[in-house]
């Protein structure tokens, strides 16, 4: 819902302040879906702005909920017809929101689900923050344990690509008059443009910072991920040396491990001696993942395969965490996201 519009013709029509507050407080304090949920507005006020002002710009297309993690995905359509998907999962510290910050995406990671849907358009900052109050309104009426504690910007698309919005969407989420949830719980990741790191440091500095890196081998990662025959290695090391020295912020590293391709004792001993290199390097932590499975892929691994590459990291003092993959039975881990048309499950 956009509030400021909201705001601007309540005041036009004179209608008292208060009003505006008790339709926030129901909204992203009891996650109504609909303006007849809110007892507390005059019902004549209610008929009046449903049909100017819907909860959500975007309907439920499919629900899937996962058999083997507390994850869950939700395929949502726009009113143009545009189809994101974002997740829902817990790892067991709160639940955590995985936004969409475009409809498909222009990097094209060959890995990855998303980038084999190509680039369809950029989302507004208004569409990214509904996809949260969407799971809000989820887990209200769900009645599901723990609240929603984080944001992670690491669903479909390139969030520095859409850089502007994505900002605005933060404030959104951030906004003690909105969701309320702080910058320290929120995460950007980007598969790599200098520029937007260095933004960030300054305008977003509690904001946490993920690199997918997946090799320090350029030509490896230029055939991995074609962003970096625009944006190499060294410019990444440049870019996230000043983001270091501005915020002294941890950064993560994510690292998917993709059995066969990347995951031998060489590839580990080459990111080792690039971490180290980098001014700051005590406060890079490599996240690895297990590659999840896409149809048509030939990259795959397992928890082991990560496991084994962790065990090569760590001895040479290299922060390394081997994350639980959530939600790969529904295709809602990492790269699988891709706005299929499967229906409710």
């Amino acid at each position: 819902m956009d509030f400021e519009k909201l705001k601007t013709h309540l005041a036009a029509h004179g209608v008292q302040k208060y009003r505006l507050t008790q339709i926030r407080k129901a909204v992203y304090e009891q996650g109504v879906r609909s303006w007849d949920q809110m007892s507390a507005v005059p019902a004549p006020l209610r008929e009046e702005l449903a049909p100017q002002f819907p909860m959500l710009s975007c309907k439920l297309a499919a629900l899937r909920i996962s058999k083997v993690s507390d994850a869950r995905k939700a395929l949502l359509e726009f009113k143009d017809g545009a189809r994101i998907e974002t997740v829902l999962l817990n790892a067991g510290s709160g639940w955590s929101v995985c936004v969409s910050s475009q409809v498909g995406c222009p990097v094209r990671c060959v890995f990855c689900a998303t980038g084999k849907m190509g680039f369809k358009r950029n989302l507004s900052a208004i569409e990214i923050e509904e996809q949260v109050l969407f799971w809000l309104q989820h887990v209200r009426q769900e009645k599901l344990a723990q609240r929603i504690s984080s944001v992670v910007f690491m669903g479909m698309g390139e969030p520095f690509m859409n850089y502007t919005e994505v900002v605005k969407a933060i404030g959104l989420i951030s906004s003690h008059d909105g969701l309320g949830i702080g910058q320290r719980h929120i995460s950007v990741s980007t598969s790599g443009f200098p520029r937007g790191i260095m933004k960030l440091a300054s305008d977003l500095p509690q904001v946490n910072l993920a690199l997918s890196l997946h090799t320090v081998d350029d030509l490896e990662r230029s055939r991995l991920m074609p962003i970096n025959r625009r944006f190499g290695l060294d410019d990444l090391k440049k870019a996230l040396e000043l983001y270091i020295k501005r915020t002294k912020r941890e950064v993560f590293l994510e690292y998917a491990v993709m059995a066969g391709h990347n995951d031998s004792p060489a590839h580990a001993r080459k990111l080792i001696e690039w971490v180290r290199s980098i001014s700051g390097s005590y406060l890079l932590h490599v996240n690895l993942i297990p590659c999840n499975k896409v149809k048509g892929s030939q990259f795959e691994a397992s928890t082991g395969d990560a496991e084994r590459f962790a065990a090569r990291l760590l001895p040479a003092g290299v922060k390394a965490t081997v994350r639980k993959s959530l939600g790969h039975d529904i295709a809602a881990a990492c790269g699988q996201l891709a706005a299929g048309s499967e229906g409710k499950r």
